[in-house]
C-alpha cells in the first residue's frame, strides 16, 4: 500500500476540481488555451477541464505531469482528444530547463516535508527558490518550490489555481511566497474552508488561491466558505481586503476596519519580549522513558535521581497558577513527573537495579535516536538547568497557557520558560496576558492545525503585544480562582478587557473595547472549525 504522506497525495475531493474548472472557465480568455497540471494524481482535474461544456472547446493542449505511472494510466483514460498531453515524470525534473508558458497552471501540489525528501530533491527545491530570488532559500516542504515554478509557468496573461496548505496564510517562512504572489499577480483571491477539505490528511487545512496575471478589478479578495455546497450552488460572495499587503494573511478573515483597530493599538504598546526573557524547555528526547511516575521510580531505585517536571501542558489545564498542591496531586495520581537526571552519576550500590530500567530503554532503540546519539552518555539528559518563574505552553485549544510556576517545577520543551526582566512581577504579566488583543494577536501570528490546535513558535510569542496593568498578590490570588472558575475564557476576557485594555488609552470607549472581544471570539471560531 502506497504512504500518502510520504508521496504526498491526498486528492483533491471532486466538489472541489468542478467548481475551480467552472469558476475559471468564466476568467479564461477566448482562443486557444494550453492549460498545465504539475501533478495530476488520478486526474481529477483533468477529468473537470474535459467535461466542462464551455472550457473544453477552447483547449489547444493539456500537459499532466505525474510521477506515479499507475495514476497516469488512469489520466490516460478520461480522454482520447490528442490535445492531453501525459508526462510520466516528477515535475521537479519536468521543470528543469523548461521555458513554456500556460493559460491556466491549476492542481493540488504535494505536500510533503522536507525530511521525505532525496537530497537531490532537496537541491532541486533550494535551486528554484535561489533562482526566484527568495532570501530564504532553505525548503521546509514540497509544494512551495511547486507554487514558486508555476507561477513561473503562468503566462503574462494567464491564471494560476492550486489547492494549498493554510500554512501560506499563515507561517513566517511563507512570508516571502506572499510577496511575491502579490508581485505576479494583479487579483489574487483566496478560498478559506470551515472543514477540513482531506479527512485522510489529519491536522492540515487548506485553502484554494487563485492568481490573475492580468485584471480589470485588481486587488487582494478573500471568501470563507462555511459548507462546501456554497461552491456548488455559487452562494458566496469575495470581499476585498486592503490591508491585507501590511500583515499575515491570517488578517484575511478580518475586516480592514476591525485590521486597522488591531495594528493601531498595537503600535501603542509593547510586545512581550519586553517584560520577559522565554527559552524552550527541557528536551529528553524520549519523554515517555526519561519522565517517569512515581511507582516507576520507586520499583527501580530511581528516586535519588529525579527532578520533578510537568511533562505536558494538559496536566495544568484550567488555572493560571500550578501550586504545590497541584503538582502533589499529580503524583498522587501516578501522573509522570519525575525527569531522570543522571548528570551526577549513579552511586554503587543503586547501578543493578538502574541497569534494569535502562535495559528497557536499550531493547526500544532510545539510544540509537538522534538526539540520544550525539550524547556523551545516551541516558543523561543536558541542560536541565533550574526552574522557572512561569510557563507559557506553545500549543493550545481554547486559549493559550501562560502560567506561574508556583510549584517550583521544571516542564519539557512543550512550554517555554518565563523569566521577568529588571524585577518585573510574574503576577502581572498573567494577569495582563488573558484580554482580547493580546489573545487575538496570539491567534493571527500562531499557526493552527487540525482539531483547532494552535501552536506559537519562540518568536510568534516574544512578538505578542501586551497592555500591561499591575496587580497585588492578594488580587491575584483572587484572580487564580476566578480563572478556574470560569465557564469559557470568554468570561475572563469580558471582565478584563475594561481594565487592561484601557491601560492602553482611557479614553477607549465601550464600543471600541465589545469589537476587540468580537474579533477575538471570530478568529478563535475560525480555528476550531477543524474540530
Amino acid at each position: 500500500m502506497k504512504n500518502n504522506k510520504l508521496i504526498g497525495s491526498f486528492y483533491t475531493p471532486k466538489i472541489i476540481a468542478d467548481f475551480l474548472v467552472d469558476y475559471l472557465s468564466k476568467k479564461m480568455k477566448d482562443g486557444k488555451l494550453s492549460i498545465l497540471e504539475p501533478s495530476s494524481g488520478d486526474g481529477i482535474f483533468i477529468h473537470a477541464i474535459y467535461n466542462h461544456k464551455t472550457l473544453s472547446p477552447k483547449i489547444k493542449k493539456v500537459v499532466a505531469v505525474e510521477r506515479e505511472e499507475i495514476e497516469l494510466k488512469k489520466v490516460r483514460e478520461i480522454t482520447k482528444s490528442k490535445s492531453l498531453k501525459t508526462i510520466h515524470s516528477d515535475f521537479l525534473d519536468f521543470q528543469n530547463d523548461n521555458k513554456q508558458k500556460f493559460d491556466l497552471v491549476i492542481g493540488n501540489p504535494p505536500y510533503i516535508k522536507k525530511n521525505h525528501l532525496e537530497e537531490s530533491q532537496i537541491k532541486i527545491c533550494e535551486d528554484i527558490h535561489r533562482n526566484a530570488s527568495l532570501a530564504n532559500q532553505k525548503i521546509k516542504n514540497l509544494w512551495t518550490a511547486f507554487l514558486v515554478r508555476c507561477i513561473e509557468f503562468t503566462a503574462k496573461d494567464g491564471i494560476l489555481a492550486f489547492v494549498l496548505p493554510s500554512e501560506l496564510l499563515q507561517v513566517k517562512f511563507a512570508a516571502e511566497l506572499r510577496e511575491l504572489i502579490l508581485n505576479e499577480f494583479e487579483r489574487v483571491e483566496i478560498f478559506t474552508f470551515n472543514e477540513l477539505l482531506f479527512k485522510d490528511c489529519k491536522g492540515q487545512d487548506t485553502l484554494l488561491l487563485i492568481g490573475e496575471r492580468k485584471s480589470k478589478n485588481k486587488g487582494i479578495f478573500y471568501c470563507n466558505i462555511t459548507e462546501l455546497s456554497e461552491l456548488k450552488n455559487g452562494n458566496f460572495s469575495l470581499l476585498q481586503n486592503l490591508k491585507l499587503k501590511e500583515s499575515k494573511w491570517t488578517h484575511s478573515h478580518l475586516s480592514n476596519d476591525e485590521i486597522e483597530l488591531l495594528e493601531k493599538l498595537k503600535n501603542k504598546i509593547k510586545t512581550i519580549d519586553y517584560y520577559c526573557s522565554s527559552k524552550a524547555g527541557i528536551v529528553t528526547a524520549a519523554n515517555d522513558f526519561f519522565i517517569v511516575n512515581n511507582e516507576t521510580s520507586e520499583k527501580y531505585s530511581l528516586n535519588g535521581y529525579t527532578k520533578e517536571i510537568i511533562q505536558k501542558g494538559v496536566f495544568v489545564n484550567g488555572s493560571v497558577e500550578i501550586t504545590r498542591n497541584d503538582f502533589n496531586k499529580l503524583i498522587k495520581d501516578n501522573k509522570p513527573t519525575y525527569l531522570l537526571d543522571f548528570t551526577k552519576g549513579i552511586h554503587k550500590e543503586d547501578k543493578r537495579s538502574i541497569s534494569q530500567y535502562f535495559d528497557i530503554g536499550l531493547v526500544d532503540d532510545i539510544h540509537t535516536r538522534y538526539k540520544t546519539s550525539i550524547r556523551e552518555k545516551w541516558y543523561v539528559v543536558p541542560n536541565i538547568g533550574n526552574p522557572p518563574q512561569g510557563f507559557f505552553f506553545k500549543r493550545c485549544n481554547e486559549y493559550p497557557k501562560l502560567i506561574k510556576n508556583s510549584a517550583r517545577v521544571l516542564s519539557t520543551d512543550s512550554a517555554y520558560w518565563i523569566t521577568m526582566r529588571d524585577g518585573g512581577k510574574i503576577e502581572d504579566l498573567i494577569f495582563s496576558f488573558y484580554n482580547s488583543l493580546t489573545l487575538s494577536f496570539a491567534e493571527l501570528n500562531g499557526r493552527y492545525y487540525g482539531g483547532g490546535v494552535l501552536e506559537l513558535t519562540p518568536n510568534e510569542f516574544k512578538e505578542l503585544p501586551i497592555p500591561t496593568k499591575a496587580i497585588s498578590k492578594n488580587k491575584f490570588d483572587s484572580y487564580v480562582l476566578k480563572f478556574e472558575g470560569k465557564q469559557s475564557i470568554k468570561d475572563i476576557c469580558k471582565k478584563n478587557d475594561e481594565v487592561i485594555i484601557k491601560s492602553i488609552d482611557k479614553d477607549i470607549d465601550k464600543d471600541t473595547i465589545n469589537k476587540l472581544f468580537s474579533i477575538r471570539e471570530k478568529l478563535y471560531l475560525r480555528r476550531i472549525k477543524t474540530n
